[in-house]
């Protein structure tokens, strides 16, 4: 086997353990995350969603493909989050069968609290990551995302 072979196992080996040490990590941060959030009645996933709303996600479609799950599971999450006052679901002018979501003043509120604990949460997992670490890592995942092939 040639040196070439080696080196590409051996980033086939760090490519591999990379995604399993990335999928611990993210099971650990949603864990405790969900653990804070909690009181609020709400998930990680309840969080997620309140984020892309304030950040202009209109659709529960568009929530559907920014998210990667199911029309189902998006109903549901919506529908909690509208019992708990923090959306609102508004009929479309455009499209009778669009129905617009807007953050309340309710939900702001929450998710402003919401973003405490989430720093929290991260402060404590990455307490022992310095800064330049951390914005590589960042900035490694950013580029990860953004230059992955098309399907």
């Amino acid at each position: 086997m040639g040196e070439n072979q080696n080196m590409s196992d051996d980033r086939a080996s760090a490519s591999i353990e990379v995604g399993l040490l990335l999928n611990q990590v993210h099971a650990l941060a949603t864990q405790r995350l969900n653990t804070a959030l909690r009181p609020m009645e709400l998930t990680s996933r309840h969080v997620a969603v309140m984020f892309l709303i304030r950040d202009g996600v209109q659709t529960q479609r568009d929530l559907v493909v920014r998210l990667n799950t199911d029309k189902t599971g998006m109903v549901r999450m919506i529908d909690d989050l509208e019992r708990l006052g923090h959306v609102s679901r508004t009929p479309s002018d455009r499209d009778r069968r669009v129905t617009i979501l807007d953050l309340t003043s309710h939900g702001a509120q929450a998710l402003r609290s919401a973003q405490h604990h989430t720093q929290a949460v991260a402060d404590e997992l990455f307490h022992a990551v310095g800064d330049d670490d951390l914005e590589s890592l960042r900035s490694i995942l950013t580029r990860t995302l953004s230059e992955r092939p098309t399907e």
